[in-house]
């Protein structure tokens, strides 16, 4: 165990219930076992983005990078040369740097900041920014008990439209940001992006099962500039009728090199 590791573990908030989980090859997370765990919607928004990419990424920045799953896989997959996580929740914060603190030869520095993104501004435009809001206002129903996961579902530090401010003061001219939310909060997604100067390009619509007829997450593609042509959507269904992963999803998996052990709820925050 490296310095830095001893560290944070040393680190009166580091949690208890730790567990150590493998995402891609033999990059680990640490997550909570009872808390805040990686899930569906960071592999969404990780593949998106990354299918998405045009060419080799210069910049990348995640926005409430939980516990670090979109920010490894984004790096693994694009290698940027600058890739900075933020996080504002003291446990996830020390559960993104230890994964980060792990990583050998070989990848991009990685840098992850404790911070509260709507009062950050990191002096520089990033080619890629992802984020994962907490879907839920703290009035729309019964709030968890445990700090972590409180943080990571519901608002607050602000939901999309605060991500969609940072997203947009901290992206370079030409660069993309990739935003996943419910489904039912499209309305509202898209009005946040348009207060904050984003145009939406396209947008990934899953469903949950390929039986269902709505989808119920979306991962949104914003830039700075007006597409040129009209904005599109694609579908993907996560499993089939029978329970089991479709093709399409374990397809964008493998190109993550996900192995998924870990996956579980949802990241945010």
């Amino acid at each position: 165990m490296n310095a830095r590791a001893h560290e944070l573990e040393a680190d009166p908030e580091w949690p208890a219930d730790v567990t150590h989980d493998r995402l891609i090859g033999d990059v680990y997370l640490y997550q909570r076992r009872g808390g805040h765990r990686t899930g569906t919607d960071d592999v969404l928004t990780a593949y998106y983005a990354t299918h998405r990419a045009s060419g080799p990424c210069a910049s990348y920045l995640d926005l409430g990078c939980g516990v670090g799953s979109v920010l490894l896989m984004v790096a693994h997959r694009l290698r940027p040369a600058v890739c900075v996580g933020v996080e504002a929740q003291r446990a996830s914060f020390l559960l993104a740097s230890r994964a980060v603190s792990d990583l050998g030869p070989g990848w991009p520095p990685l840098q992850v900041l404790q911070h509260d993104f709507r009062e950050l501004d990191l002096g520089r435009r990033f080619a890629l920014i992802t984020g994962s809001p907490p879907y839920f206002p703290t009035h729309t129903g019964v709030l968890p008990q445990d700090p972590q996961r409180l943080a990571c579902r519901f608002e607050l530090r602000g939901g999309v439209e605060a991500y969609c401010d940072a997203a947009a003061r901290h992206l370079s001219a030409d660069g993309r940001f990739y935003l996943v939310h419910q489904t039912a909060f499209d309305g509202r997604v898209r009005a946040a992006a348009a207060e904050a100067g984003l145009q939406v390009h396209s947008w990934l619509d899953a469903h949950m099962r390929e039986d269902r007829a709505e989808p119920f997450l979306s991962v949104y593609e914003m830039a700075l500039f007006t597409p040129t042509s009209e904005p599109r959507g694609v579908s993907l269904s996560i499993r089939g009728a029978d329970g089991q992963f479709t093709p399409g999803y374990v397809s964008a998996r493998r190109a993550l090199g996900v192995d998924g052990s870990g996956e579980s709820g949802h990241a945010g925050g």
